[in-house]
């Protein structure tokens, strides 16, 4: 049997472009459907950048934290800050930039540069079609002329 060299996954970008629905994430962290939606609403529970109504990773993450607070006697106000401190930690000790192997870092920066190219060409193309947008002062000069 041939065997292929594999690389392993890259859980960073998978866990960041989780987009979990409100059930989802509530099932999968063992808490109810209000509590994420009562979280979420009061700035606890971050959702996905491009999904106002949809969980990612980070969410996951505090999610859980935040019920290991709330499981071990802590008010929530306390859960919470627990748990943002508990992810700004992890944060501090992961890797950085620096860590990466330049052949890795190297492809990053190319895999940028096209798509820089490719979002100029699209501004190029899209550019023509874009209506002048009168100035402020000249709408409201002419809803004074109007007025």
């Amino acid at each position: 049997m041939e065997r292929v060299a594999l690389e392993p996954p890259n859980r960073g970008a998978l866990w960041s472009s989780l987009a979990l629905t409100k059930t989802q994430l509530a099932a999968l962290c063992g808490v109810t459907v209000r509590q994420v939606g009562h979280w979420t609403a009061r700035g606890y529970l971050p959702t996905a950048g491009r999904h106002a109504e949809r969980y990612n990773g980070d969410a996951i993450d505090c999610c859980v934290l935040i019920k290991q607070g709330l499981m071990s006697g802590l008010p929530l106000g306390r859960a919470v800050a627990q748990a943002r401190r508990y992810v700004a930690d992890e944060l501090t000790r992961q890797p950085s930039l620096q860590a990466l192997a330049p052949a890795a870092l190297l492809d990053i920066r190319e895999k940028l540069r096209g798509a820089e190219a490719s979002i100029s060409l699209v501004l190029e193309a899209v550019e023509p079609l874009v209506p002048e947008m009168p100035l402020e002062e000249d709408i409201a000069a002419a809803e004074v002329a109007a007025g």
